[in-house]
């Protein structure tokens, strides 16, 4: 999560007195929005944040660039000024993702007007095993919404989120993600954690699709990028690895979608070759769902290596090659 969202990182090096002012300020900003979002329908509530957030972070040039970056890696065929559309689109998913996180409690609550859920049947079948199991994600959709299968389907899961900086802001958001209904572990415990998690029985779950600097280089979109390959490696030791995802429909509707768990091709293989073809089946899942409407991947980071590029032809369709 970034230090700050109204100040500068050049500007806070060179006042760093600004720092507590600006929290304030920004906790401020964040209680305000929620006030009055949660004054409105849901309907307007993602409307007026989607076009608030949308146009704030477009106008953010390093924003901008990265999201430009990470979009020409995805559709490589379109024009730069045809990309940009779908650049926009991101950054007014922001809005929609904090809609979507403020109203949390909302949606839950009217979750027959608002939620439906497509389980397979062997990801049904381990749920009903109550065993520990591996969610896996990515900033895809409404990514957020699919820790709610812990309280629809009464399931332990520990869910990693990533701490804020300020600590007013920390609270803010503590606090709605309580709505999950899940345990809430941070993300600085690491592998281990997620060990510990899992070994006391519960399930974890995570989005698994930005950059990691010391991950593994895997094809994403055809190209080598440093991925996390713990889902694979939580995999091996036994536990399910479930890909999950929430998609956006018409009409302020959505469905959770859980996928049956994926399983090494071939067990006797060795146990690096396992994990790599473990990941980059995971990378070519979330590659299917990204394509299926790229606008909706909150990509806010750079997820490639700077000296690396688009890929053409069949990769950039998602050959399977």
């Amino acid at each position: 999560m970034p230090k700050y969202y109204l100040l500068p990182k050049r500007l806070a090096k060179r006042a760093p007195w600004t720092q507590q002012p600006v929290w304030l300020l920004e906790a401020l900003v964040f209680y305000s929005l929620y006030g009055l979002v949660r004054l409105l329908p849901f309907a307007l509530a993602a409307a007026f944040l989607s076009r608030l957030l949308g146009s704030l972070g477009y106008w953010n040039d390093k924003k901008r660039r990265v999201v430009r970056r990470n979009l020409e890696f995805v559709l490589p065929q379109l024009s730069a000024a045809d990309r940009d559309g779908y650049v926009r689109q991101v950054f007014r998913c922001t809005g929609l993702a904090a809609a979507e996180l403020f109203l949390l409690d909302r949606l839950w609550k009217h979750r027959d007007r608002f939620l439906e859920f497509d389980v397979h049947p062997e990801a049904m079948q381990a749920f009903e095993r109550r065993e520990a199991m591996v969610f896996a994600t990515a900033h895809a959709g409404a990514w957020q919404l699919t820790n709610l299968i812990s309280r629809e389907y009464g399931l332990s899961i520990s869910i990693l989120y990533a701490r804020e900086a300020n600590p007013w802001l920390h609270r803010f958001f503590l606090q709605r993600r309580r709505a999950f209904g899940s345990r809430l572990v941070p993300s600085t415990g690491g592998v281990r954690e997620l060990i510990r998690e899992l070994g006391a029985g519960h399930s974890v779950g995570a989005a698994f699709d930005t950059r990691i600097d010391s991950g593994e280089m895997i094809p994403f979109f055809g190209v080598p990028a440093p991925t996390n390959t713990t889902p694979a490696r939580l995999s091996l030791r036994g536990y399910p690895l479930i890909p999950i995802r929430c998609v956006r429909l018409p009409g302020q509707r959505y469905r959770i979608e859980v996928l049956a768990p994926l399983a090494p091709a071939d067990p006797q293989a060795g146990r690096q070759e396992q994990v790599r073809e473990l990941t980059l089946r995971l990378n070519r899942l979330f590659e299917d769902w990204i394509r299926e409407s790229p606008g909706d991947w909150l990509c806010m980071k750079r997820r490639w290596p700077k000296d690396a590029e688009p890929a053409a032809g069949a990769d950039a369709q998602g050959s399977t090659s």
